[in-house]
């Protein structure tokens, strides 16, 4: 097993190292750019803000990167010549081990060097308060309040930064999952690579329209998406169970209704 993760590590590192070296970079560039248009409180809400396009753009980020391999595997019957040389399911466990942790890598390190960036590598912020107390009337400090974790973001925002970082990883390792399983038994690359990216949006909209944004996977991945009242346990297990419920199902119809065989194409 381990010398099959290094063989796929090895197919895929390049692309992976890209993914990483060009979204760090975004994200720096990002978080150094666009708070400057914004009244903040806190010199957190500089990652925030910057951080808006990656988070709309995560599972592509997730996918992308990795999940195309499979598909050219099957395609070009290379996925065949490896039955002599390794157990099926070695060698497919190895490829999803590679793929979601690269997905976790990927999305950690964007993440948290916008954190830092936030932190340590910009102009210290002019405080704006915009919040009105309606007790005494007068503008005051909201993040306690009406952010999520407000005490954890504002006097440990590092940590803040790195927990909610390493979900977001977490959450890429479903999503990227689940462009690993497309892979596996679609035979359109399209679908693939923009499957999950596809599912997030429905997902997103038709929950919206059923007032239940707290439960979206975008919520889990980015709690300030809706006001702080909103947000319950259930807003980081539902978004991610429902996506492995969604993956769970696809094998199934696959396999067994429409008899797709990963060995095949």
């Amino acid at each position: 097993m381990r010398n099959l993760i290094i063989l796929e590590w090895r197919k895929l590192k390049r692309p992976i190292l890209l993914t990483i070296i060009v979204g760090t970079l975004l994200s720096i560039i990002l978080c150094s750019t666009i708070y400057k248009s914004y009244a903040l409180e806190h010199q957190l809400e500089v990652w925030e803000v910057g951080f808006g396009i990656i988070n709309f753009i995560f599972p592509l980020i997730a996918v992308l990167p990795t999940c195309w391999l499979m598909y050219f595997e099957r395609k070009n019957g290379f996925l065949k010549y490896t039955l002599p040389r390794a157990s099926k399911k070695q060698y497919l466990v190895s490829k999803w081990i590679v793929i979601s942790g690269s997905s976790f890598l990927i999305m950690f390190i964007i993440s948290f060097a916008g954190v830092v960036t936030a932190l340590y590598g910009v102009q210290p912020i002019d405080v704006t308060y915009t919040w009105v107390s309606p007790q005494t009337g007068e503008v005051a400090p909201r993040l306690l309040q009406t952010h999520f974790a407000g005490e954890l973001f504002t006097k440990s925002p590092l940590l803040y930064g790195l927990l909610l970082s390493v979900w977001k990883g977490f959450i890429c390792v479903i999503v990227a999952t689940m462009g690993y399983v497309f892979s596996l038994y679609s035979q359109n690359l399209f679908v693939i690579l923009t499957g999950p990216f596809v599912y997030v949006i429905l997902e997103n909209f038709i929950l919206s329209i059923l007032h239940l944004e707290r439960l979206r996977l975008v919520t889990a991945f980015e709690p300030t998406n809706i006001s702080v009242e909103a947000i319950n346990p259930a807003s980081f297990i539902i978004g991610p169970m429902l996506a492995i419920v969604i993956i769970i199902l696809y094998v199934v119809y696959m396999k067994f209704k429409v008899k797709e065989s990963i060995y095949t194409m």
